[in-house]
């Protein structure tokens, strides 16, 4: 088994074993290893940061400042995509302009976030973002609620909505 497919391992699995054991560990990582390692998000995600499992309609993520909010939201999505899961997504932000500068282009946003293969396209103008695989997110405005009544989608992503 790849060291990257273990169960149950993560960075902070890694952090947790005595010195020599870690000093072991990344000593035995191939360039191919560490390369997927670095890649791997669920690697370096905190158990917070990663969806729950079984079958749920709705993970609230509340944390403060730096928790990785956005980035574990982004990720989720790029998840969603990337097994195709999720065709049509909704992203709601209290307004456009949060929701292009933080949840698309921010530096933990699905932009950053993606693999170069699956970056995704973005379309201000008609705010509008665009996977390779035909995947499509539509970036919705707290401002605006009565525009998300009409268009259906498979998932959504509403960041800060306490705001």
């Amino acid at each position: 088994m790849p060291l990257t497919r273990a169960p149950n391992l993560n960075a902070a699995s890694i952090a947790s074993l005595p010195e020599t054991a870690r000093r072991n560990f990344i000593e035995r990582l191939s360039g191919a290893d560490a390369r997927t390692l670095l890649a791997d998000w669920r690697f370096w995600a905190r158990p917070e940061q990663v969806p729950p499992p079984g079958d749920w309609r709705a993970w609230l993520f509340l944390g403060g400042r730096g928790a990785g909010k956005t980035r574990a939201g982004a990720e989720f999505i790029a998840e969603e995509v990337r097994h195709a899961r999720a065709r049509r997504i909704a992203l709601v932000a209290e307004t456009l302009a949060d929701a292009r500068d933080v949840m698309i282009k921010g530096p933990s946003g699905l932009i950053a976030v993606a693999q170069k293969r699956e970056r995704p396209k973005f379309e201000p103008s008609k705010r509008l973002l665009t996977w390779p695989n035909g995947a499509t997110a539509l970036a919705f405005s707290a401002e605006d609620p009565d525009a998300l009544r009409g268009p259906q989608f498979d998932c959504a992503w509403a960041d800060e909505f306490a705001k």
